[in-house]
Order: C-alpha cells, then sequence, then structure tokens
C-alpha cells in the first residue's frame, strides 16, 4: 500500500472515533469502561481546585459524575441536564453553599445523590422531585440545623438517608412516621439513617427516635446506635437507650366510625377523639376520592372530582379539649354530594409524635339530573320500538298536548254530560206535574240501570189504583 494512502485512511480512522466520542471536559478525566460487547458506560471525574464552576462540555453518555475538592460554591438550574442518562451523582468536599431548586432537571434515572464535606445550611427538598429514582441522599458534614416537615414529601422512596455530623436538634413528626419501625424479619424493606454526631435536645419530641434507638431489630437501621443527648442538662452526654421521658405519650386516636354511607343531600358530622401528652391537637384532612367510573350517574361527575387537589386540609371543623391528655374534634358536612364521598383522616399531632385515623365516607343516591336523562332514553327507546313494530304504510297521528306548560301532572277525566233534546224535556216535565197531582198511593218508580247510563234517558212507572 502506498505510504501516503496509509496515512490518509489513519487520520480518517482518528477522527471518525473522535467525532463518535464525546470530548472531556478540560480538568477533568473521563474514563470509558468498555465491555465485550462494545458496550460500556463513562464516568467523568473533575478534581482540580482551581475549578470554579461546573463544566458545560460534559458528556452525554456519562453514568457517574465526581466532583471533588474544588472551589465550586453554586449549583445553577440545570447543571447536569445534559446528562440525562446519569446514576451517580458525587459532589463531595466542595465549597457549595447553594443549591438552586433545580439544579437536578433531567436526571430522572438517578439512583444516588451524595452532597458530603459542603457548606450547606439549608438544602432544597422540593427539587427532589426532579429524581423520583433516588434511593440514596447523602448529606453528611454540612450546617444543616433543621430538617423542615414538607421534605418528608420527597423522601419516600430514599433508603439510605445520612443526616450525621450537621447541627440538628430535633427532628420532625413527620419524618420519624414516614418509616415506621417494626420487626426486620416482617419486611422486606429497611431504611438506614445516619444521625450520629448532632447536638440532640431529649425532650417529647425526640421520644419516637429514642424507642427506634431502644429496639433490638427494626426495620430502621441506624448506622450508629450508640446517640447522646446535649440537652436539657440533665440528660447532657446520656445515651438515648438511657433516656425515659415520662411524661411523654404519642397520640392515640378513635373515630366514632370507620364506614358511613349517607344519601345524597343529607348532613353528616364526622367525629374523632385522641389522648396523649402533651395534649395533641387535631386536624381534619381529605385524603382520597372514590372511583366513580364504573357508576353510570357520576362519570360527569368524575372529571371534575379528580382536578381535586389532594390530600386536603379541611377548614371550619371544631375542636375542644375537656381535660388534659384528652381532645376531641367533629367537622359537619352539610347537603353532601357525589364529590363529598372519600376518606377522610383525623391526625393527632403533638412532640411525641403523629397518629391518623381513617373514617371512608360513601354517597348513594341518584342525581336529579342523571334520572332525567334516563327516563329520557327509556321513552326514545320505547317510541322507536313502536316506529319499528307498525306497518309501512300506517303513518303516526300526532296528538297535541291538552296540558298547560305550567302542568305538572295530567288533569282529571272530565264529566261526561248527555245532551237531551227539547221535546224529550217537555214530555218529561208534563210527566213529573201529572204524578205530583196524584192521590198518594203506593207507586213504583224503575231506578236508573248502570248499564243504560250512557242511553237516552227514560223513565217507566206502574201505578197501582
Amino acid at each position: 500500500m502506498h505510504p501516503f494512502l496509509h496515512a490518509d485512511l489513519t487520520l480518517c480512522l482518528a477522527l471518525v472515533v473522535c467525532a463518535q466520542s464525546p470530548s472531556c471536559p478540560s480538568l477533568c478525566t473521563c474514563v470509558l469502561h468498555g465491555r465485550s460487547n462494545a458496550k460500556g458506560f463513562r464516568t467523568v471525574l473533575c478534581k482540580n481546585s482551581a475549578l470554579t464552576a461546573i463544566p458545560v462540555d460534559l458528556p452525554s453518555d456519562a453514568v457517574k459524575f465526581r466532583l471533588e475538592r474544588t472551589s465550586v460554591s453554586r449549583i445553577f438550574r440545570g447543571a447536569f441536564s445534559v446528562m440525562p442518562e446519569l446514576l451517580y451523582l458525587w459532589l463531595t468536599y466542595n465549597s457549595i453553599t447553594v443549591l438552586h431548586p433545580r439544579s437536578f432537571t433531567n436526571l430522572s434515572l438517578l439512583h444516588e445523590l451524595r452532597l458530603d464535606g459542603n457548606l450547606l445550611s439549608s438544602f432544597p427538598w422540593e427539587g427532589l422531585r426532579d429524581v423520583p429514582r433516588l434511593r440514596t441522599l447523602g448529606l453528611h458534614n454540612n450546617r444543616l440545623a433543621r430538617i423542615p416537615p414538607l421534605a418528608v414529601r420527597y423522601l419516600a422512596n430514599v433508603t439510605y438517608l445520612d443526616l450525621s455530623s450537621n447541627r440538628l436538634s430535633t427532628l420532625p413528626n413527620d419524618l420519624t412516621a414516614l418509616w415506621p419501625f417494626s420487626d426486620s424479619t416482617q419486611t422486606q424493606r429497611s431504611v438506614v439513617l445516619g444521625l450520629q454526631d448532632n447536638p440532640w435536645v431529649c425532650d417529647c419530641r425526640l421520644s419516637t427516635l429514642l424507642d427506634i434507638s431502644k429496639a433490638p431489630e427494626t426495620s430502621l437501621v441506624l448506622l450508629d446506635r450508640f446517640l447522646t443527648c446535649s440537652e436539657p442538662p440533665d440528660f447532657a452526654g446520656v445515651p438515648f437507650q438511657s433516656v425515659e421521658l415520662t411524661r411523654c405519650r404519642r397520640p392515640y386516636v378513635v373515630t366514632s366510625a370507620t364506614k358511613i354511607t349517607a344519601l345524597l343531600g343529607s348532613n353528616v358530622l364526622l367525629r374523632c377523639e385522641a389522648t396523649g401528652h402533651p395534649t395533641p391537637t387535631l386536624m381534619w384532612i381529605k385524603s382520597a376520592i372514590p372511583n366513580l367510573y364504573k357508576q353510570g350517574c357520576c362519570k360527569q361527575m368524575q372529571s371534575r372530582m379528580d382536578t381535586e387537589r389532594l390530600p386536603r386540609k379541611l377548614s371550619g371543623y371544631i375542636q375542644e379539649s375537656p381535660r388534659v391528655g384528652i381532645r376531641w374534634s367533629a367537622v359537619s358536612l352539610n347537603g353532601i354530594s357525589y364529590s363529598d364521598a372519600g376518606e377522610y383522616q383525623c391526625r393527632a399531632q403533638n412532640m411525641a409524635g403523629i397518629s391518623e385515623a381513617i373514617v371512608s365516607l360513601n354517597v348513594v343516591g341518584v342525581v336529579a339530573e342523571y334520572a332525567d336523562s334516563k327516563n329520557s332514553d327509556q321513552q326514545q327507546t320505547a317510541a322507536k320500538s313502536n316506529n319499528t313494530k307498525r306497518k309501512p304504510n300506517q303513518k303516526s297521528k300526532a296528538i297535541p298536548s291538552l296540558l298547560p306548560r305550567n302542568m305538572t301532572r295530567p288533569l282529571s277525566p272530565p264529566k261526561r254530560v248527555m245532551k237531551i233534546p227539547k221535546a224529550s224535556r217537555d214530555k218529561m216535565k208534563r210527566d213529573r206535574t201529572a204524578v205530583q197531582n196524584l192521590p198518594q198511593r203506593h207507586f213504583l218508580i224503575a231506578s236508573e240501570n248502570p248499564l243504560q247510563r250512557r242511553q237516552k234517558p227514560h223513565v217507566s212507572m206502574s201505578i197501582h189504583t
């Protein structure tokens, strides 16, 4: 082969390979892990203190991105959106102080997110909506001082959460209620929770966590079971296992009924009662709606009900505490409709925890519009069947309606009136006069036969002298 031709082919092959493989950002290292089937996955490592921002020219086929020990302090919106196949995102030991709520857009496949060793004093929990498959979240060694209750909405699928070495003093009750601890032999899903090295305040707000630390084997696993209290002074330095909070008791909720069936348009009263210490507060929440697609009366109404945003807090309910440790509440639903059907939660909460009880409301009855339309359909069906039975040459006669427009029921049948000719009337009058002039004797007048009422009136007299 000619040497120049060989050089040209080598150059073209190199250009094709470069065109097929994505470029690697400067100050970063890209590694393609190949397989026997010529397919593989790419990892990107950016580890340089001179790096102050997320590189723009990231390879689109990367499945793992590591940003370590750089000078990056802010993560902007969509910083990693060019890597839709990303499974692992490690942003560890940088100087990150701000995370945009939409930093993780286009990362629906992300499985693991680690932000250990940064300077985060807050975390955009709502940003986890963009990563529905996230299972691991590492926030070790940051500056988080509190976990807001709204964080619970986005942590339902997380099985590994590391909050160790932060500034947390308590946890929201909603978070501890998210993973109800039970016997590990009875459940297949376990959750790992890292909480060590935080200044915990051991009061009623941590009663659930204290119970978890004392349980032998549960589905909720602590990375470090030897947690200690920092406050109050009486419990400073005391391990969780040795803390006894005698004045703390989680709420216990009961309802007057678990299932209620009510007529359409009636009034319903939902009532519940809770006990606990401190005295719990109560809240009513509509959590679910029934499926009415299978019921002919409600198919049109279901589309309106589907637009209702649930869960939804109810307003207008009353609650009262007759004595310490007990509180009851009631909510009145007046003139209920099908949209009121569903599940209602009575939620009790105090510093020691949260408990809930559910009341299921079923509404029965027929909507007036549906009944009218059903009757109209039946009438139309009957009319069509009559038309098909009528002979082809037989024409239907239109019968005008004699009822006024505002009449809702038919009138009673009119009485039949007979018209007697004038000559007959004069003859009957003369006969009656002659009878009255007769002396008082026995006589018989034949009564009118009911069968002859429609015939011409006739009087037959027989006089016995």
